[in-house]
């Protein structure tokens, strides 16, 4: 095995709740000049179009979001700024999920993230603290393509200049990740979901492959198999 690719949201950091999404609503709408549902709305029915690349960057997903909920055109800006500071609010790993990433590295194992994100999500990444913990990151705004597409898997083995036979998928499993990695030549295994359990998830489907109960597992179970 020569490298590691992890899913983001519910494998490293936990995934969001309706709780943790009406809040990020509430903070949205107060700069956008609209009231919470409408925001909450957006988020709700929006979730294709502002992970599979067509809103790329941060000032398209501002724009795209003002426009739709009828806000002012001056909001675009402070939105932008918004949005930027909830994405670094969902960065923030657990002490144990560093110390898991660092035990893998020691193993001089290249680290990957293949995550479906929202161009806040990149906006944030490159000053927070998982981004130096790993080789490379394929968000999908940016790749535009959501998983499973093959098209992901192939770029984040070639960003970690790894073939996929010598590549463990590790996620829990939204968006038939898993069985995507199986497509692409992955081994892959997958995590219990982090959150609490009305975290929000898309696309699960059935896996019978092997599980752990969390990431912090990972350096174990591969040792387990060497």
């Amino acid at each position: 095995m020569q490298a590691v690719v992890l899913d983001l949201f519910g494998t490293l950091v936990a995934a969001p709740t309706p709780e943790e999404r009406a809040s990020a609503a509430s903070r949205v709408a107060a700069v956008a000049g609209c009231d919470t549902t409408t925001v909450e709305s957006y988020f709700r029915d929006t979730w294709h179009v502002r992970h599979d690349g067509t809103l790329p960057t941060l000032t398209d997903l501002a724009a795209h979001l003002v426009r739709v909920v009828h806000g002012p055109g001056a909001a675009a800006g402070p939105v932008a700024d918004e949005l930027r500071t909830l994405g670094r609010a969902r960065l923030v790993p657990a002490p144990s999920v560093v110390y898991a990433l660092k035990s893998l590295r020691a193993k001089r194992l290249r680290l990957g993230i293949l995550s479906d994100a929202s161009a806040e999500i990149v906006a944030a990444w490159p000053s927070g603290p998982l981004a130096a913990l790993v080789d490379a990151a394929v968000f999908s705004c940016t790749a535009g393509a959501v998983k499973p597409d093959q098209r992901l898997y192939g770029r984040i083995c070639a960003e970690l200049d790894a073939p996929s036979d010598q590549v463990l998928y590790v996620g829990d499993g939204g968006g038939d990740e898993l069985r995507g990695a199986l497509a692409a030549g992955m081994a892959a295994v997958a995590v219990r979901r982090r959150g609490p359990t009305n975290a929000l998830a898309f696309g699960d489907t059935d896996w019978s492959g092997p599980v752990l109960d969390t990431a912090e597992h990972l350096p174990a179970y591969l040792a387990e198999r060497a």
